[in-house]
């Protein structure tokens, strides 16, 4: 039996539901813009990409967590198109999901005469439980926070443990919002966000020569995995996914091993449990955030597996539309990775103009490019030196 995705409910800057999401895409409409949720003067940078419906940005009071209530409305989407607690027991269900860091209001605390710096921990991890028991997910739930991979290491677990019959179906994915104080002026101080003096919607640049940082985002997508024997026949699977790769080099806090090998690793090891090799792979949609380093240490990462033939595969990352969303990044960029599957097309990168020397992919622009698209190599990394690999690929019964 295979492994694959039956649905998707998704809140983020593409839109709040599947079929929005399919549309911005295809649209390439620029999903970032000045922050709307935040009072952002004083901020070095003021852009983000928000959760939007419709095109507007959704707005919340200040004590809503969004990471926690917008997972509620995509498991929601989820269940209204897939029935999943009809269709499989509450001890059948397993969460596995991608989250960030606690969210707690600055203005009340400032507000507050005392405050204790753990008293919120786990807070996250426990919000999610509670959203398990709401949604009759009762096998377990499993809750990453490695950044960048927290939901590429959580749908990468989800495949390997329907690949050994651990559970009846998985609910995967990501949650996580950069859209409070603490969160932003976190990067701000680390220095990884975009300097362009740029408009908004044109400050996050992957893979170009003037790419000067990245620009964060928002996200919450719910994905709904189970093994093809489990599918009823009216239903098609969204994608199949085949591989998984995770390494550590461990190099830096903040950035990419700029040799890309261990990174490498991860891709071989995705390429070997989805017995394929380089040349099966049609295109791949990269990490792409838009920082200086990013650019270079995937393309020697690319360069070690695939030679000089990384120069001719089409590439493409989705941060220059969205922004970086954090421990949901790899969720919602699966969106883009079902789109390439389902019209046979790798998406333009968005904001990418000026080729860059030391990263010369093979970038599309403008327009979609039409080709045979049937394996995708879905890449993702994170502060500390995690790398991740999926390889998904286009369903075939």
């Amino acid at each position: 039996m295979s492994v694959v995705i039956t649905g998707i409910g998704a809140c983020s800057p593409l839109g709040c539901s599947f079929q929005e999401s399919m549309e911005t895409l295809r649209k390439g409409l620029p999903c970032v813009d000045d922050i709307e949720n935040l009072d952002t003067r004083g901020f070095p940078v003021k852009a983000a990409g928000e959760i939007r419906r419709a095109g507007k940005v959704v707005k919340t009071s200040r004590e809503i967590d969004r990471k926690i209530y917008f997972f509620d409305k995509a498991l929601e989407q989820l269940e209204s198109t897939t029935a999943f607690r009809e269709r499989y027991r509450a001890d059948q269900l397993l969460l596995n999901i991608g989250g960030g860091v606690d969210y707690f209001d600055i203005e009340t605390v400032l507000q507050q005469k005392s405050f204790s710096p753990g008293a919120g921990h786990h807070k996250m991890a426990s919000d999610m439980r509670g959203l398990a028991r709401k949604w009759g997910i009762a096998a377990g739930s499993h809750i990453f926070a490695s950044a960048c991979t927290a939901s590429a290491q959580a749908i990468g677990l989800s495949f390997r443990m329907l690949k050994r019959g651990l559970a009846g179906a998985i609910i995967s994915g990501g949650s996580d919002s950069m859209i409070s104080y603490t969160n932003y002026l976190g990067f701000c101080s680390l220095g990884t966000l975009s300097s362009s003096s740029d408009p908004s919607p044109f400050k996050c640049k992957p893979c170009d020569l003037e790419s000067s940082g990245t620009v964060l985002s928002e996200a919450s997508v719910a994905i709904l995995m189970e093994n093809s024997g489990n599918v009823p026949d009216n239903v098609t699977p969204l994608a199949e996914i085949t591989g998984y790769g995770c390494t550590m080099d461990a190099m830096s806090v903040t950035d990419p091993d700029p040799s890309g090998l261990t990174a490498a690793k991860a891709v071989r090891a995705a390429l070997e449990e989805a017995s394929l090799s380089p040349d099966d792979i049609d295109c791949i949609h990269l990490h792409g955030t838009g920082t200086i380093k990013c650019a270079p240490s995937e393309y020697n990462c690319l360069r070690e597996v695939f030679g000089p033939r990384i120069d001719s595969i089409p590439v493409y990352s989705m941060k220059g539309q969205v922004g970086h969303s954090i421990g949901a990044c790899t969720a919602v960029e699966i969106l883009g990775v079902v789109y390439s599957l389902q019209n046979q097309v790798v998406l333009p990168t968005v904001n990418f103009r000026t080729p860059n020397p030391a990263a010369p992919f093979r970038m599309v622009t403008e327009v979609p490019l039409e080709i045979p698209v049937r394996n995708i190599l879905k890449l993702n990394s994170a502060f500390g030196g995690h790398n991740t690999a999926l390889i998904i690929r286009k369903w075939e019964k």
